[in-house]
């Protein structure tokens, strides 16, 4: 039974090997995701929705030009002209350029608002982007650790046929007895119970990332091996999150936009100065024959001076709305630190169990090996055999999920801090993400 402990090790590392060439990496599976995923693609269409509204709001810059014409028939009956009965057929034709002059900075304000809004979109598309990757890397992970769990419960399950055929035919054979036998068949049966939970274990985690990915994946997945840089303390890493991280970033865009939108509100209490040029190409107007062309250059102010309140209800509003969105963007920096913190602190830690948890399996392993040459002199027990047997399964299951959850840490710091996405080459290139999309629909 020494043949199980060290060819499980080789069987994981051959698996690794034997795909690396051919098999689904993590960076294909992370571009993959996100790329497709509907969440980011609704993200990146609404970016690019709010662009359009940026464009709109920079027309306020550029004079409007509007053409009118009319025909119809007019009478006209007064002081000077009386036609009633024998009207004229009325024809007018105008075009009027007006270009606003000032209006209380309302274009400006609201253009730096629309700028604000795309932006955070844009940081949003971003969070949305991350918190996807993060998903498609836990997952991806999971069904790696699955894998390996099965895999070792296959082997303690076999393990343990063997423990079991062999006290059958000592019992058989004189030298044992029935207690032997019934103690090797129920650790039988639980071997074969934590493969049966192992297998199931399995399939969720397969199912959880068939949902993450959207597909199966197209060939089995290669093992990663984390070599980003991290910074050396916790505090360096939140300095770098509370200037990078998607999530924050879209809250500053927040509150920018409604600091604009309130300095917007404020100009309704300002007059509004247009330049009108305006041509007028009339005919038979007001019961005269003949032209009536008409060229006018006006100066012309308009201010509203009481809407019923509304303007100012407005301004409170929009004042209401800055400031939470200032309690907005507090709330997500703490819970940016607060993400951090679990995600370094589950490095930390993690990190300095591996050595304990290598430690304890390396002592076990060597236990292990001196019961089953003891247990073949007749000089230990069946049960000691047995409770070895499991306590290095469970060792080798704790080493196993503790390489993987230090795995899933250090992407969960990177995407703490804001990191995760470049890390896997995505840009936020979203013209060229919005082609892609565009592609895939078709």
């Amino acid at each position: 039974m020494l043949t199980r402990i060290l060819p499980y090790t080789a069987i994981v590392a051959s698996l690794g090997l034997s795909t690396f060439s051919y098999g689904m990496t993590l960076e294909s599976a992370v571009n993959d995701a996100v790329i497709n995923n509907p969440e980011f693609r609704a993200e990146v269409k609404r970016y690019h929705s709010y662009q359009s509204d940026l464009r709109g709001s920079k027309s306020g810059y550029l004079p409007s030009i509007d053409l009118n014409a009319g025909i119809g028939y007019e009478e006209v009956d007064n002081q000077s002209i009386d036609n009633t009965g024998d009207g004229l057929t009325r024809k007018e034709a105008s075009i009027a350029l007006t270009q606003n002059l000032f209006n209380g900075f309302g274009d400006v304000n609201e253009v730096k608002r629309q700028e604000y809004r795309t932006n955070a979109q844009a940081f949003s598309a971003i969070a949305s982007a991350n918190d996807i990757a993060l998903e498609t890397i836990e997952s991806y992970i999971d069904l790696l650790k699955e894998q390996e769990f099965r895999q070792l419960a296959l082997e303690n399950m076999r393990t343990h046929q063997q423990i079991f055929e062999q006290i059958t035919q000592r019992n058989n054979a004189g030298i044992g007895d029935q207690v032997e036998v019934d103690q090797a068949s129920a650790r039988l049966a639980l071997a074969e119970s934590n493969y049966a939970a192992a297998e199931n274990n399995y399939f969720d985690a397969q199912a959880r990332f068939r949902r993450v990915l959207g597909r199966d994946p197209d060939n089995m997945l290669v093992k990663p091996v984390f070599q980003e840089p991290l910074p050396d303390s916790l505090e360096e890493a939140t300095e770098f999150a509370l200037n990078e991280h998607p999530t924050l970033r879209t809250a500053n865009n927040d509150v920018l936009e409604t600091e604009y939108q309130y300095k917007a509100a404020s100009r309704f209490h300002y007059p509004s100065v247009d330049l009108v040029v305006e041509q007028t190409f009339d005919h038979d107007i007001s019961g005269v024959e003949g032209k009536d062309h008409n060229l006018q250059a006006m100066l012309r102010l308009s201010y509203n001076l009481y809407s019923g309140g509304r303007d100012s209800a407005d301004k409170d509003r929009t004042q209401h709305e800055y400031q939470e969105a200032n309690e907005v963007r507090d709330n997500t920096r703490r819970q940016v630190i607060e993400n951090l913190r679990y995600a370094w602190n589950a490095k930390t830690y993690v990190e300095q169990q591996l050595s304990y948890i290598e430690q304890h399996i390396k002592l076990t392993y060597d236990t292990l090996t001196g019961y089953r040459n003891q247990f073949t002199l007749g000089r230990r027990t069946l049960l000691d055999l047995l409770n070895t047997e499991n306590e290095y399964y469970s060792a080798t299951q704790n080493l196993i999920s503790s390489e993987y959850e230090l795995l899933k840490a250090n992407y969960r710091v990177m995407a703490g801090m804001g990191t995760l996405l470049p890390s896997f080459g995505l840009n936020y290139d979203f013209i060229e993400a919005d082609t892609q999309l565009t592609q895939n629909d078709q």
